[in-house]
């Protein structure tokens, strides 16, 4: 949406041009006002989605109808990066008597749906049911012009087999989300469906509670790194849909791929007698053999690995993990996994109240994100191992504050091999995921290689095919019995989904926006409710 964004030559004033005509879905118009509300909400509610990438700003202020000026505290060379482009406008008309009436109390607030989830994109919400579905329409006002499909529907099917069922029999039209491996070859075989595969910058990870002991040793934190074998996780359980995580954390792929460090890769891998020698070098042994090592003073010990029991792929790597630990030679470690409803652990990461987890976490667009992850001063907010480090410190610090780009790369390096010597995370894999879509009846799906399909373009460019298709009824009837929990940034929803709709699509001819009569429906598992509260400050950082 902004025309321009230029900074001042001390990099402490940035101004952005909007552009003229984008209009909010009621039909008035979005200005320079309501940027500059959003920026100063953000900075002045600790509790708000994205928070830690707006304390460098002092104040924002429109300066016309058309121009918005930011003034900062100090240099932030990753904010039109981070904050303002994760940042998602809200209207000023709507929310400015809602933060003076509410406060803080603002964190725990729902929008009254439609009337105060007023976007700018290209759709809008009219309809929202928990656990069954979200109504969107075509904005025909779209500053990008009005999209091709008159109405999305986004059904909740909590069961991933029935998922991959209504694709299959045409009940809906993609499946927002991904799906395992093992049902590709059923997909594949399945005329009309198509698999879209795209390797994730997404970094999962092994989180280590950087408080507890013995966890608080690097040195036995590598042992562990030593110790597990990632490339098996890869071939085995993501069945070669994957690529084994970089020490330095920063992934290979996305816009992350420019900061890669390549010579931080072998840091650690597969080495149980490495393993073996780092613990009798610390003094942790089997002194009662019993086939586990004891801590230094004798004690016993244990390490519990948190993995979401919604996600088969991290619950079989905790299992996998746990059976490698206690295979160390001359003793093992002894750990135990547990699956576990999300809902309950999330709030002990948050609170350091575990030993381990597994973990995905996105990085952003911008390199800065190390800052957010592994500064000392974000820790419960984004640093969840609460790692500290006084050098990671003074690096990231710099990092967020430099704009030359080969200044930038060789603090980034320097930061990820520091990670990687010092292992406040065990990164285990980047995930190769895989997303179903129907091809009979919509075409021109964006096939993004490093995104799902669940992106910005997808929304303006898919349309029905060349030619048309017969009149079809189609109905959507899946009945779900099994809980998906999935955190998410303003809370964590549980999400039981019965799901009865019915439709009639009918078309002879291409579409031409503004002028079909289509509708696409969409069935998600794993990350929709996103988009209901990505517009809103409601949100709170994972």
């Amino acid at each position: 949406m902004p025309r321009s964004v230029e900074y001042s030559p001390d990099h402490l004033t940035l101004t952005i041009k909007i552009r003229e005509g984008v209009k909010w879905q009621d039909g008035s118009e979005l200005t320079a006002d309501d940027v500059a509300f959003t920026i100063n909400a953000y900075a002045n509610s600790t509790w708000a989605y994205l928070y830690s990438y707006f304390t460098s700003v002092k104040y924002a202020e429109a300066v016309d109808r058309y121009t918005v000026k930011v003034y900062f505290k100090k240099p932030d060379a990753g904010f039109i990066y981070t904050a303002l482009a994760g940042a998602n406008i809200i209207p000023k008309k709507i929310w400015e008597p809602l933060y003076a009436s509410k406060g803080d109390t603002l964190a725990k607030y729902s929008p009254k749906i439609p009337d105060e989830m007023l976007g700018s994109g290209p759709f809008k919400l009219v309809e929202y049911v928990p656990g069954q579905y979200i109504r969107m329409v075509a904005n025909k006002d779209y500053w990008l012009g009005r999209p091709c499909v008159d109405e999305l529907l986004i059904v909740f099917i909590t069961d991933a087999q029935a998922a991959l069922l209504a694709v299959q029999r045409g009940d809906v039209d993609a499946y927002i989300g991904w799906v395992t491996p093992e049902a590709v070859p059923q997909l594949l075989s399945t005329p009309n469906v198509s698999i879209h595969v795209f390797v994730s910058d997404t970094f999962y990870h092994w989180g280590l509670n950087n408080l507890v002991y013995p966890l608080n040793i690097s040195e036995f934190r590598r042992a562990l790194a030593f110790a597990i074998d990632r490339q098996a996780i890869v071939n085995q359980v993501l069945m070669g849909y994957g690529v084994v995580g970089s020490p330095g954390v920063v992934p290979p792929v996305g816009p992350n791929a420019q900061w890669y460090d390549p010579n931080v890769q072998n840091a650690y891998y597969y080495d149980p007698k490495k393993a073996a020698e780092i613990l009798d070098k610390l003094g942790f042994k089997d002194v009662d053999g019993d086939g586990f090592r004891e801590l230094p003073n004798g004690s016993k010990f244990q390490i519990e690995i948190y993995a979401p029991s919604y996600d088969i792929v991290r619950v079989r790597a905790a299992q996998m993990i746990a059976d490698w630990l206690a295979k160390i030679p001359g003793g093992g470690i002894k750990a135990i996994p547990r699956a576990a409803d999300w809902t309950a652990v999330w709030p002990m990461i948050r609170e350091a109240k575990v030993d381990s987890w597994l973990l995905g976490s996105g990085p952003d667009a911008y390199i800065s994100w190390l800052y957010f992850r592994f500064h000392s001063r974000p820790q419960g907010a984004g640093n969840w191992v609460r790692f500290s480090d006084p050098v990671v410190d003074n690096l990231t610090e710099q990092l967020t504050a430099t704009f030359d780009p080969e200044q930038v790369k060789k603090l980034a390096w320097q930061i990820q091999e520091i990670i990687a010597e010092k292992v406040p995370i065990i990164t285990l894999y980047y995930r190769k995921l895989i997303e179903p879509y129907r091809t009979d009846k919509f075409e021109n799906w964006f096939r993004d290689p490093v995104d799902d399909l669940w992106n910005r373009i997808m929304y303006l460019r898919v349309q029905l095919k060349t030619g048309g298709v017969p009149a079809v009824t189609q109905t959507v009837r899946e009945t779900a019995t099994q809980v998906f929990t999935q955190t998410l940034p303003v809370s964590t929803q549980q999400v039981q989904s019965v799901v009865l709709t019915e439709t009639v699509v009918s078309a002879t001819t291409l579409p031409a926006p503004g002028a079909t009569e289509t509708l696409i429906y969409v069935a998600v598992i794993v990350v929709v409710i996103v988009i209901l509260v990505a517009a809103f400050l409601l949100l709170r950082r994972r």
